[in-house]
């Protein structure tokens, strides 16, 4: 069953690093025509699209390699799909939020309060999503995913709070950006366990490892991925 999803993934995020790219270039195109642009807006938005570019290619990739279960068995197989599926739905999201720096960066300021609605909106339907996958695939319940969520939007929301009342001088321009470098890095991270998988069939030292921490893999990936994703929220909705 996995085969057949996997080889779907392959399309759509080929499709999508087509956008991702396109996105990059119009935005370039737009600043040199147009240089009183906002620098700041129009930078954040290069980047978040560049790393959607990157991870969009990469998840590509690592999807089209699903080991097979005859040689890697089930569980090793469902991992490496899981990381590939996360991987997928932080860069969903990094492309969607840059939507709001890129109409800022074009003056368009008067449809940015459809998207203060939208963007979290947004991720609590994608986040129902991801979890409905990540339980199909058994190696989460989805009230631990939940759990996972609950944490990391109490940590996003305590320190934009903290940010609001206490500490308003630590708020930057640059938030979004520096977390798009640090979800640039968590799919790093996610992506080179994943590309692991395919040596169990060659190596019972590896085997062993996913099979034992395996699980333990994916609640970890979960958890920065909700953590990650709520902070960015905050972060272009300028709120730290």
């Amino acid at each position: 069953m996995l085969d057949g999803v996997s080889q779907l993934h392959v399309t759509i995020v080929g499709t999508l690093a087509g956008f991702a790219f396109t996105g990059v270039v119009l935005v370039v195109t737009l600043a040199h025509d147009k240089p009183g642009r906002a620098e700041i807006s129009l930078d954040t938005v290069v980047v978040m699209f560049l790393v959607s570019y990157l991870y969009w290619v990469g998840s590509a990739f690592l999807i089209s390699y699903l080991p097979h279960a005859s040689t890697s068995g089930d569980f090793v197989q469902r991992v490496h799909f899981s990381l590939a599926t996360t991987i997928e739905y932080r860069t969903v999201f990094l492309s969607w939020f840059a939507l709001l720096p890129l109409l800022q960066a074009n003056g368009l300021g008067r449809l940015v309060p459809v998207l203060y609605f939208l963007l979290p909106a947004s991720l609590l339907l994608g986040s129902l999503l991801v979890a409905m996958a990540t339980d199909g695939l058994g190696l989460m319940l989805i009230r631990e995913i939940y759990f996972s969520a609950a944490i990391a939007t109490g940590l996003a929301l305590a320190y934009g709070i903290a940010v609001a009342l206490a500490l308003p001088g630590i708020r930057s321009p640059y938030s979004s950006l520096y977390l798009a470098l640090v979800i640039f890095c968590v799919n790093g991270i996610g992506f080179a366990l994943a590309t692991g998988t395919p040596l169990v069939s060659q190596y019972d030292g590896v085997r062993r490892f996913y099979e034992r921490h395996g699980r333990r893999i994916i609640i970890a990936d979960m958890q920065m991925t909700m953590v990650s994703l709520a902070f960015l929220c905050l972060a272009v909705l300028g709120v730290i």
